[in-house]
């Protein structure tokens, strides 16, 4: 027999020796009767002390022939050329995943594994197809050693230092992955996943039997080529686009976007560039699988929904990335979470709230008790606002102050809705001076910008309005109105616009104050 994969045509007819017409039949439970199953005949047992891989796989194929009468096209060569042969193909639907079988003869279920399943004739058909099989005794300590050593050069793996004999046989697919990126290039390895220990299907725990067997290699066969078809989409996509231009887009999405579009393979380039993501609401595999993969510093802004539940030991998992400096919440509610979340990600600078329906603004107010000095950026999106004039003791004169804060962008640009209860027909300018009482609470604020709808300006032009914000902070240097849609200014707004401006200008912090239409 001469080194390499044994020759397909040659095992194929050797292994129809003893088979009957029913060679086609449906896949059948263990307990079913078939002509289909060949007989176990007695013969010397597998186990001697190998020198090599070479040495044992064929001494394995020789066995298995005195035994069943057939016997899997097992690959005659080291595991690294198996896996090597199985994804040689520039072809990727002729890649194939490797089926290590791992032997035990002093296992009670391994020679019925092997005659119920493992040579039947409709396993070894798929297997043929679909596989590249590499066996291994390890009924000997010595070739349990060498298999052991064999095994964590490369995976690194403790998978097979186990001496339980009923924990054999074993079945391991193998697949490749890809390492590590260098430069425009991937560096494979390889990973291995059990599949079958003893007589139990690892996945599931179910009982095997020919059917289930069968069911479980094409469930990991149609993983692997999932998997190679992302490899080859990653490395196409990476060609079209250029390494620099996937990073730029990476910047403006999260990090679960980013793997949906150009695949897991991004975790590569990302850690390898170091680039800064922002996480969104991690499920436990998540943490568990995709972080791992990134360095702690990496991981500079985090996103939470209502959907995220999270719990102390949730968020415990997320400590090692110590340079969250970003926090976004998404209909945020409960302002005692605030408290956990800056003692767990201490150096946040930027807050940033979202809503999808009005914001009261108490909840604002309230919140601004709860930042630490660590806070320096505060951003609120929302569609409209609740006036606080509407409800009983909303205009309480409780006051907190955020000392940090320099830089506050109240956002009303997301699908904008008229406030509830609005009395501005009655006080045109409360909504500035609402606004304004919340700014009194940071007085160290250097940078306001305020994004609302056209229709909104003729209530945001009151200058004494303006010139109370910059007492409330000394520091105020910009101011910035940004205004959807379109209109013509009359001459009196124009005139009011000009007026602020020179007045703010004026006075000795020398507010700058503009208005800019989009």
């Amino acid at each position: 027999m001469s080194n390499g994969k044994i020759s397909k045509d040659k095992y194929v007819e050797k292994g129809r020796i003893s088979k009957t017409s029913h060679e086609n039949d449906p896949i059948r439970d263990d307990t079913e009767s078939s002509d289909d199953d060949y007989d176990v005949t007695p013969a010397s047992p597998v186990p001697e002390e190998y020198q090599d891989e070479y040495t044992a796989i064929e001494a394995m194929h020789k066995c298995f022939y005195r035994r069943y009468s057939a016997c899997p096209a097992f690959y005659v060569g080291s595991l690294i050329k198996a896996c090597e042969a199985a994804f040689s193909s520039a072809m990727i639907e002729e890649r194939r995943p490797v089926l290590a079988y791992i032997h035990n003869d002093k296992s009670k279920l391994a020679n019925i594994f092997c005659s119920d399943i493992l040579c039947s004739a409709t396993i070894i058909e798929y297997l043929l197809k679909n596989y590249i099989v590499w066996p291994f005794d390890v009924t000997l300590e010595a070739n349990r050693n060498m298999l052991t050593n064999i095994w964590q050069e490369m995976f690194q793996d403790q998978l097979l230092n186990d001496l339980d004999e009923s924990k054999y046989p074993k079945l391991i697919g193998i697949k490749r992955i890809a390492q590590a990126q260098q430069g425009d290039s991937l560096v494979f390895g390889y990973q291995p996943k059990l599949l079958l220990e003893g007589y139990v299907l690892v996945r599931n725990q179910k009982i095997s039997n020919r059917g289930i067997v069968a069911n479980e290699l094409a469930i990991f066969k149609k993983e692997c080529d999932e998997n190679e078809q992302a490899l080859s989409y990653y490395l196409n996509i990476q060609a079209r686009l250029g390494r620099n231009a996937i990073l730029r887009i990476v910047k403006y999405i999260t990090l679960i976007d980013a793997i949906n579009a150009f695949t897991i393979n991004i975790l590569l380039l990302l850690s390898e560039s170091e680039t800064t993501v922002e996480i969104c609401d991690p499920d436990i595999l998540f943490i568990n699988t995709i972080l791992p993969k990134l360095k702690p510093n990496q991981g500079v802004s985090l996103r939470l929904t209502p959907i995220w539940y999270c719990t102390e030991q949730d968020l415990s998992r997320l400590i090692s990335f110590i340079n969250i400096i970003t926090l976004s919440l998404l209909n945020f509610q409960d302002k005692e979470l605030i408290i956990i979340y800056q003692n767990y990600f201490p150096r946040i600078e930027s807050l940033c709230l979202w809503w999808d329906n009005e914001v009261n603004f108490t909840l604002l107010r309230d919140l601004l008790g709860y930042l630490k000095y660590s806070v320096k950026r505060f951003e609120v999106h929302c569609p409209g606002y609740v006036c606080p004039h509407s409800i009983p003791d909303q205009c309480g004169t409780q006051f907190f102050a955020a000392y940090r804060i320099e830089y506050f962008l109240f956002d009303l640009s997301n699908f904008p809705l008229p406030p509830t209860s609005d009395c501005t027909e009655q006080l045109p300018s409360c909504f500035l001076i609402t606004t304004v009482n919340l700014i009194k609470s940071m007085p160290n604020l250097q940078y306001f910008q305020l994004i609302t709808n056209v229709d909104s300006i003729s209530k945001l032009l009151d200058l004494n309005e303006w010139i109370r914000m910059t007492s409330y902070c000394p520091l105020l240097t910009k101011i910035t109105l940004r205004l959807l849609g379109h209109m013509e200014l009359d001459e009196e707004m124009s005139h009011n616009i000009i007026e602020i401006q020179n007045k703010l200008r004026s006075l000795p912090r020398k507010t700058h104050f503009q208005v800019i239409f989009n």
